[in-house]
């Protein structure tokens, strides 16, 4: 069984699931910790799956930020003084 780290495992997907394709296993590590074990699929009696549904929108959260509020002028790097305070 093959195991990697998340970083490699994110930038060779395609890799890695080929040797799930081959009936290999792989354990993908979260610093040295396996964190998940991606296996292939035994076809069988089984429910059925939902599948995302990869055509929706993804959703965007914003943060708001400073900015000008009726005559008030905001300086940024104040501000990030007084965010952080003394860290």
């Amino acid at each position: 069984m093959k195991s990697v780290n998340i970083a490699k495992f994110k930038a060779e997907m395609g890799k890695y699931l080929g040797y799930v394709r081959k009936g290999e296993g792989v354990i993908v590590l979260d610093r040295k910790e396996p964190l998940a074990q991606v296996m292939p699929f035994q076809k069988g009696p089984t429910k059925e799956l939902e599948v995302e549904d990869a055509s929706e929108e993804p959703r965007l959260f914003f943060a708001m930020r400073p900015g000008p509020i009726s005559g008030i002028s905001t300086d940024s790097l104040e501000f990030l003084k007084e965010e952080r305070g003394d860290r």
